[in-house]
């Protein structure tokens, strides 16, 4: 998801319910700095967490894959969770797709979920991007392209006509995708 779209939020609660089932969890953060602020908030939390600071997952690969190796062979979790750099696209082809053919053997690759914030999405879509430079439409709308599954998050900042509204943009722009 794009910046802000409530991603840290969503993983650390994603991460609880697998907990509450009984399942191990390791997350892996990633940002273009390092000491991330994102890092340090879902351990204060509790969870096992890698970060792959400096870059973003496709620019460090082999940082993430080594990251992942650590977390498997530390904490033997059940489930992965990672939460790339807001501003990434093309993760797809770049770092799922890598990972399913080179790590096949070693992980599971769920779905792409990728988060839509609303105030992003109403103005975007609708193409009221004003505000939004053309580079940062652009991400957006790869990175809904991209997903298997779309997340309308933190919808309860909207009324119910503004929810209905987003959700029918999102479904308008991506008809075959998945959308929660």
């Amino acid at each position: 998801g794009f910046l802000g779209a409530g991603k840290t939020t969503a993983i650390a609660r994603a991460a609880q319910h697998f907990l509450d089932s009984g399942q191990q969890v390791g997350i892996v953060t990633n940002d273009q700095a390092s000491g991330l602020v994102d890092t340090e908030q879902l351990r204060s939390l509790g969870f096992r967490v890698g970060e792959v600071p400096g870059a973003c997952f496709c620019c460090n690969f082999d940082d993430l894959v080594g990251t992942l190796t650590r977390l498997t062979d530390e904490a033997r979790p059940d489930v992965i969770l990672t939460e790339p750099v807001g501003s990434c696209t093309d993760l797809v082809a770049t770092v799922i797709e890598p990972l399913r053919r080179i790590h096949g053997d070693a992980y599971e690759i769920g779905p792409f979920v990728v988060l839509c914030k609303p105030e992003h999405g109403r103005r975007i879509l609708s193409g009221r991007s004003a505000g939004f430079s053309p580079q940062a439409a652009y991400i957006f709308h790869k990175q809904l392209e991209e997903a298997d599954i779309l997340v309308v998050n933190k919808t309860d900042k909207l009324t119910a006509e503004e929810r209905e509204e987003l959700v029918a943009l999102v479904r308008r722009h991506c008809p075959d995708k998945t959308i929660l």
